[in-house]
């Protein structure tokens, strides 16, 4: 079984055990996995099956603080080794707090996302993957932030379209009219959603999960 070496005291270490016990038992016992969902806390802290229990098997590979370039070296063993029909990728709002100055920044969490389309690639496996979330105005410089934000999400669209993963824009149905600043109804802190705005993401999230599980919607009773 892949366990990814440890980090160094990046946050990414807290849940490793927990991870290696739980794909321990995924990967053992052979067991089918429909859709692992990967990120920092947006993810962590979704609670995925109140959503989308209906799609099978949904596992949650999230780590709150996790960073895009921290990710992709674990992205092997938490998520394709467990051989998911899909993996619901979102990463990189911690990579705007550093490192790297913010004209690197892009760069680097594009980067780290073409290592991760890569490898999936290479197995098979499909990709949905999220634009970054804007911030609100109770994040700390989050003008400057949000520009940021917004200058990764341009580089991650043309990525998928490269690597023929699917592109998932929750940033269009968070932001206010300027087009950067996400409103205020979606989130206590103007970082996590709070269940309005994890109900808009999975608004968002599911006809893209249905196409790539091959799901039909169920129709409403009457």
């Amino acid at each position: 079984m892949l366990r990814p070496p440890a980090f160094g005291g990046e946050v990414a270490d807290s849940r490793r055990w927990e991870f290696d016990f739980k794909n321990g038992v995924l990967v053992t016992n052979r067991t089918p996995v429909d859709a692992v969902f990967i990120g920092d806390s947006i993810t962590h802290f979704w609670e995925l099956n109140a959503y989308f229990h209906r799609f099978g098997l949904v596992v949650n590979r999230g780590i709150a603080g996790d960073k895009a370039h921290i990710l992709a070296e674990r992205f092997k063993a938490d998520a394709l080794q467990l051989r998911p029909r899909t993996c619901v990728l979102l990463v990189g709002i911690n990579n705007t707090w550093g490192p790297g100055t913010p004209e690197e920044i892009p760069s680097l969490v594009a980067d780290s996302h073409r290592r991760m389309l890569e490898m999936a690639g290479e197995q098979g496996v499909s990709m949905l993957v999220g634009s970054l979330l804007p911030v609100g105005t109770g994040c700390e410089d989050y003008e400057n932030r949000n520009r940021l934000i917004r200058e990764i999400n341009d580089t991650l669209s043309p990525l998928c379209r490269e690597y023929g993963a699917t592109y998932v824009d929750y940033h269009a149905t968070f932001v206010k009219e300027d087009g950067l600043t996400m409103r205020e109804e979606l989130s206590d802190d103007g970082i996590h959603p709070h269940v309005i705005g994890y109900n808009r993401m999975a608004e968002v999230l599911t006809p893209f999960l249905e196409a790539a599980l091959s799901v039909q919607r169920k129709e409403a009773t009457p």
